[in-house]
């Protein structure tokens, strides 16, 4: 495990600290014509290599730096978005934990293990809340409020005021994800924090507007939202005693 740790670290300090903006627009505007593509991918075969410190191993650092141009070019060839960098990231983290589990000879331990967390009661407890938390949970807060929310809409047409497209969705399943964390690791003083740096920041721009009906739908749905992921992180929690 030591040992893609530190695969790990060198994918991250090869792909983001010592690659700068200038060699990012270098390689997309010449793509496989770009010097730098070549630089970048021979510096990630030595940072694995250096990192590795087994100096008889050369397979790793090659196929990283090989797997790393097709990649690379591949997503030079693609638009500059959020699913290409993740698709992108993804590949390279798939190359080294195939690297690795041949390096380390730990094939035979890959089913073994894909069937203990097949048959894990504590994995599928924690997938299952965090599952529950981001979707049904927010179908549930989403009809709950529905009625205050059309009440505060026409507010908001009247007085020139709106938000983020669908930014209060966001924001509640990140909460949720939170709270849901913070039972699951023990920290409910985590819980307290949250709700205090909410309350900061959305309260204050709620008293100023001087709007009394958005501060209550904000308080309820607020007060639903953590209601809802207590509960379900408890029946967690439960679940993993």
């Amino acid at each position: 495990m030591l040992l893609l740790i530190k695969w790990l670290c060198a994918h991250l300090l090869g792909d983001f600290a010592l690659q700068t903006t200038r060699i990012v627009q270098h390689k997309r505007r010449l793509k496989a014509g770009s010097g730098y593509l070549y630089l970048h991918c021979f510096i990630h075969g030595a940072l694995i290599y250096v990192f590795t410190a087994e100096w008889e191993q050369w397979l790793a650092p090659v196929a990283v730096t090989v797997s790393h141009f097709f990649i690379d070019l591949w997503k030079l060839h693609r638009k500059d978005n959020a699913k290409n960098f993740l698709i992108d990231q993804g590949l390279h983290l798939l190359v080294l934990l195939l690297l690795w589990l041949q390096v380390t000879h730990s094939w035979n331990g890959v089913l073994p293990y894909l069937k203990d967390i097949w048959q894990n009661t504590p994995f599928w407890a924690v997938v299952m809340g965090y599952a529950a938390v981001i979707w049904p949970a927010a179908f549930l807060l989403g009809f709950a409020t529905k009625r205050w929310r059309d009440q505060i809409s026409d507010s908001r047409i009247h007085n020139g005021k709106g938000s983020l497209s669908e930014a209060g969705r966001w924001i509640g399943i990140f909460e949720r994800v939170l709270v849901l964390t913070f039972i699951i690791t023990n920290h409910y003083e985590g819980i307290g924090f949250l709700i205090a740096a909410k309350s900061i920041l959305r309260f204050n721009d709620l008293k100023e507007s001087d709007n009394r009906r958005e501060t209550e739908y904000v308080l309820i749905g607020t007060l639903m939202s953590f209601s809802t992921s207590i509960f379900i992180g408890s029946v967690v929690a439960f679940l993993l005693q």
